[in-house]
């Protein structure tokens, strides 16, 4: 082993080898939520979207060394009346039963200005799993209340690792054994440095460090052998011992301990002076507390939450990280920026392109997790009504969440305290998607156009219908649909169809959706997933064709299916048409026909 994994070791180290402790928590890290693979029609179906408008790709940046700065809602793209309904947002995760956490510090940011900030909540509120304490003994969050990130420590060992490649001191196609021989045992000799940052080495999401072993060099050493449970690149999954070993490189190269690199490479050149490993005793006080660990009889409060980074002294690749949301605003304009912050330089522009860019589509396939060098791409579980290929980054078990939306240079930071005092009450997702959707429709996602028209699928595990009579005459009819949408990709689906038997049977319809300054997308059996591009589509679904010949009365539909979890911002339509050879036959800009559309779960917009 090297000489540089054991230099440090810990009061916390030696205190955890000194005790019994309870069975591992699989505090692990905080990943998108398991589901059953989409039905395989809908995964076929699913549109293939391009990039969205006539740019390049929006983590194409010059470095401009923007630096973040107070500004007005309206000034920076957004709405400030539907920033209004952030707080609420908040206190009814707090009010929930149980609650999804006990403090809450929000930042909205946009176009390099700091537009929101709000905090509500405790934290500190509890003394153990059911005792308050008393209110003059609680501590209220507040704007620039410390918390423990938790996993997205993972982004800044991810940068730590992108800056030895920059270096030259390290490269994406190296073997890991290479840089740490022991890793090679049993059967891990393949698996490179891309795929740990992708999660992609087969390793497992997780082992029992913290009371399995004896000591720091022990657990290092448990991390380095483990069993792989795929081969590299075969499968995805999330895993926390892969950044735990990128964390182990990086020491290795840099002759520093982890910490010791990020603030002398990360956090001091950006100025994030309150973002720190082992923050000091004189911090506790502005410190979100954690959890209440009944075997030991105490409050997690002041040192990190995660089992396994505690055990390792604090430090580790993937957790340990506390900040504040300004600090952490910071970290995310620098992406923003190319890579710089006023004059630090942290990363090249090209380097922040390709940890934004996904790796990994060919193995978790359409609907599938999406992963870039280090970042969580296109999270619809918390990115929500902000969700494109583009969007990034990641979240933490203890209730953090940063989300950064390239296309509109916007950042969203939500720190809370959700496993104070116990990890088994409730999730922050929820809340987390309910603030992404706010901030998506404050800087006006959904066009103007069709915020008029009728709207579904802002719920989980519902079906709604929109359907409408027609008469055709058999002349080349095509119906046409003036519609937005923004669906889970896969998951949830839009499916445009009819019926010429009374609704016994009904035909999806094949067609295209085009719009100006876009490619034309196909549309198979009439379903519509994804995320739309953000653009509004005149779809085009010929009711002639080898497939489909209607004529006589017949009856459209559209059926929007959402599933059990997560959701993005919906579908609209604005304007249902059918065309045929000597006019239109039905178009619902005419009062007469819109009063025949039969709406159910959908409602219509002023």
């Amino acid at each position: 082993m090297h000489p540089r994994f054991s230099r440090r070791t810990t009061l916390a180290a030696t205190a955890l080898a000194a005790i019994s402790v309870p069975a591992a928590a699989h505090a692990q890290g905080d990943p998108a939520p398991r589901k059953e693979r989409p039905a395989a029609a809908q995964a076929r179906s699913a549109p293939r979207w391009g990039r969205g408008g006539p740019h390049r790709d929006p983590w194409d940046r010059q470095p401009t060394g923007k630096t973040l700065r107070e500004a007005r809602p309206n000034a920076v793209g957004l709405d400030a009346g539907v920033l209004k309904e952030l707080p609420g947002i908040i206190r009814a995760g707090l009010d929930y039963d149980p609650a999804r956490f006990s403090g809450a510090s929000l930042l909205v940011a946009s176009q390099g200005g700091i537009a929101y900030e709000h905090a509500d909540g405790y934290a500190l509120r509890w003394q153990d799993t059911s005792t308050e304490l008393p209110e003059a003994e609680r501590i209220p969050a507040r704007t620039d209340t410390i918390y423990d990130l938790a996993s997205i420590s993972k982004i800044f060992t991810a940068v730590a690792v992108m800056q030895h490649v920059e270096r030259g001191e390290l490269r994406l196609d190296d073997l890991v054994a290479d840089h740490l021989p022991r890793f090679a045992e049993g059967g891990k000799g393949g698996v490179r440095i891309q795929h740990l940052l992708t999660h992609t080495g087969g390793l497992p999401a997780f082992i029992n460090l913290y009371s399995a072993y004896p000591d720091k060099a022990s657990r290092i050493d448990a991390v380095l052998t483990v069993a792989p449970k795929a081969g590299p690149g075969e499968r995805y999954e999330y895993s926390d011992l892969g950044l735990i070993t990128l964390g182990l490189i990086v020491e290795q190269l840099s002759g520093m301990g982890l910490d010791e690199y990020v603030r002398a490479h990360i956090t001091e050149p950006l100025g994030m002076s309150e973002t720190m490993y082992n923050p000091p005793a004189e911090l506790k006080d502005r410190i979100a507390a954690t959890e209440y660990v009944e075997h030991y009889g105490r409050l997690v409060h002041g040192h990190v939450h995660d089992e396994n980074a505690y055990s390792l002294g604090g430090v580790a690749g993937h957790a340990g990280v506390f900040s504040t949301a300004r600090d952490l605003a910071v970290f995310a304009q620098m992406f923003l920026g190319g890579g710089r912050y006023g004059r630090a330089r942290i990363l090249q522009p090209e380097t922040v392109q390709d940890m934004f860019t996904d790796r990994i589509a060919k193995v978790t396939g359409v609907g599938g997790a999406r992963r870039g060098l280090g970042p969580e791409l296109e999270a619809w579980y918390y990115h929500a009504g902000l969700t494109s290929p583009y969007s990034g980054v990641h979240t933490g078990f203890t209730g953090t969440s940063l989300v950064i939306d390239p296309l509109t240079d916007t950042i969203v930071i939500l720190l809370t305290n959700s496993v104070h005092p116990t990890r088994e009450w409730s999730t922050t997702s929820v809340t987390r998607r309910e603030v992404s959707s706010c901030v998506a429709h404050a800087l006006g996602v959904v066009p103007k156009e069709v915020r008029g028209g009728w709207h579904a699928g802002e719920d989980d595990d519902t079906t709604a219908t929109l359907s409408v009579p027609v008469t055709l005459s058999g002349e080349d009819p095509v119906l046409h649909l003036q519609l937005f949408s923004h669906l889970e990709t896969a998951y949830d689906v839009l499916t445009v169809e009819v019926t010429a038997d009374g609704g016994e049977t009904w035909q999806g319809l094949d067609g295209r959706l085009e719009a100006k300054h876009q490619e034309d997308v196909a549309v198979s059996a009439g379903q519509i997933t994804g995320w739309g591009e953000r653009a509004v589509w005149d779809g085009v679904f010929p009711l002639v064709s080898e497939r489909v010949s209607l004529r006589g009365e017949v009856e459209v539909r559209l059926r929007l299916v959402t599933d059990e979890a997560t959701h993005g911002l919906g579908a609209w339509v604005s304007r249902i048409r059918v065309a045929e050879v000597s006019g239109d036959v039905l178009d619902t800009d005419r009062r007469g026909d819109a009063q025949l559309v039969v709406a159910d779960g959908w409602t219509r917009g002023a």
